[in-house]
């Protein structure tokens, strides 16, 4: 059942009595257990609705003439847990002292289709999988990692110990799409196993329409965990070389890329991403693929970086990101406030993360107390600071509990999130 958190004021649903509180359990006989439930069963032109009040139990006919929600907000779905004890899991490299969320493993199916979030499809029972196709829960992002169900098993250490494929062909046969990404291990899914788990992942396209391989993530919290080697600049070249030679095998056989590498593999050797025309519209961009390569096209499209700098009195501002992206973001701003002719006096600062440990330097992991380091170490701050928006969430909180209103309070100048429409 779900709980009604709140009606809309002259909706249906108030009109026909309905109230926050009630606990929807059925509608048109089926049973509703979460907002998915609800959408999917609401869509239909008569609706019976049964629900509680209390121990009172309700029913109520309608014709929507209105929005298939008739009005109603649901209180939020409950997120199933993950149950997997994967090797290179980000989770239990936390630090403490972090906002309490972020030491919630989740394995959602459901939350895979309304936001994106990445599942291994391990846990999933036999109905939950005719339920993704009945109610076409798709796209769905799969974490494969590896296609040898012996390699995936060592990585992932589910409860259930499952092959892949079967779900995958089912899904399929049933054209749900899915976009999927491997965790890049040394030792565990390299070499043979990442060239075999492209080629098998590549048969399904195009229901599998995007491949991505990350590097593994380690911080300096690892304490009781596996031993894992970092990706070596020499095992990256070699990891880049194999996945070139997929990607124009591809873009002749499948008219697409397919196979995408994170913005670090390129990082790591030093070399430029690829063009937009290569990232088939940049299908994983919340998953980091194509960033570098989609802000530097968004940032030509700008005439001005500082358009209000006049008006705010603009002289001088200080970018904040992270140490990965420093040598990209620098030379973009400086070539671009060279043609706009913006008479505003830029200075970057790459944060090094001590929070996590210094081998973490993307934007998006850097938190609020190092980048008050970071600042209290600038003589001149200038008229503003900007701050990358992948470091807060949607109430302004870093990772590390800190919240945006800290850094203004303790440098007494403005703080913005972001410049020129966020597009950094």
């Amino acid at each position: 059942m779900v709980q009604v958190e709140s009606i809309a004021p002259g909706s249906e649903a108030e009109l026909l009595g309905i109230r926050p509180g009630d606990q929807i359990v059925r509608i048109n006989g089926e049973p509703v257990r979460d907002a998915l439930d609800f959408h999917f069963r609401a869509a239909d032109i008569d609706l019976s609705i049964e629900l509680f009040r209390g121990t009172e139990k309700i029913a109520v006919d309608v014709s929507p003439m209105g929005p298939p929600d008739l009005g109603i907000s649901l209180a939020p779905m409950k997120v199933r847990l993950c149950g997997n004890d994967c090797v290179f899991c980000f989770t239990y490299q936390n630090p403490s002292g972090m906002r309490k969320t972020l030491y919630v493993k989740d394995e959602d199916y459901r939350l895979s289709f309304l936001h994106g979030n990445f599942v291994t499809l391990s846990n999933l029972k036999e109905w939950e999988i005719r339920r993704i196709v009945e109610q076409k829960l798709s796209p769905i992002y799969v974490s494969v990692h590896s296609m040898d169900p012996v390699v995936r098993q060592r990585m992932i250490r589910a409860r259930q110990d499952r092959d892949i494929r079967p779900i995958l062909d089912y899904f399929a046969q049933n054209d749900i799409e899915m976009h999927t990404q491997v965790v890049f291990v040394p030792g565990y899914n390299d070499g043979e196993d990442l060239k075999n788990t492209v080629r098998e992942l590549a048969k399904y396209f195009p229901h599998v329409q995007s491949l991505a391989v990350v590097p593994l993530g380690m911080t300096t919290h690892r304490e009781g965990l596996p031993e894992l080697p970092p990706v070596s600049e020499e095992l990256a070249r070699a990891t880049l070389r194999d996945a070139e030679e997929f990607q124009e095998e591809f873009r002749k056989t499948l008219g697409v890329t397919f196979l995408h590498m994170a913005d670090e593999w390129y990082r790591k050797v030093g070399r430029p991403v690829p063009p937009e025309t290569q990232y088939d519209g940049f299908a994983q961009l919340e998953n980091g693929i194509g960033l570098t390569r989609w802000f530097t096209n968004k940032m030509g499209r700008v005439r001005r970086l500082f358009p209000d700098a006049e008006e705010a009195g603009l002289r001088k501002v200080t970018l904040v990101t992270g140490e990965l992206f420093r040598p990209v973001l620098e030379p973009m701003v400086r070539k671009k406030l060279e043609r706009s002719k913006e008479d505003v006096e830029v200075q970057i600062v790459g944060v090094e993360n001590h929070f996590f440990g210094r081998s973490i330097t993307v934007s998006g992991l850097l938190v609020g107390q190092d980048i008050i380091r970071a600042l209290e170490q600038v003589p001149d701050l200038g008229d503003r600071i900007y701050l990358p928006p992948s470091t807060l969430n949607d109430d302004d909180i870093f990772l590390d509990d800190t919240p945006l209103a800290a850094i203004e309070e303790r440098f007494r100048i403005p703080v913005q999130v972001g410049f020129r429409d966020r597009i950094w």
